[in-house]
């Protein structure tokens, strides 16, 4: 499955408030927009939704673990 598609999945699985507090720490970090982000995330060439964490990442990452495996 390609990472964007996973991403889709994640983002279903936590709800609109942690999907958006998400997408608005890593623009915050890249300094760009929410629609940039969006634009990566789910892009065709798009990588693992990890790869853009930047802050309160080892949650992020048990969280999305536990959701997608």
């Amino acid at each position: 499955m390609p990472h964007s598609e996973n991403t889709k999945s994640f983002f279903a699985k936590v709800g609109n408030e942690v999907e958006n507090e998400i997408v608005k720490n890593i623009a915050l970090f890249y300094g760009c927009s929410t629609l940039r982000i969006y634009d990566e995330v789910y892009g065709k060439e798009a990588e693992h939704l990890l790869d853009y964490i930047t802050i309160n990442r080892p949650a992020v990452i048990a969280t999305y673990n536990k959701l997608m495996y």
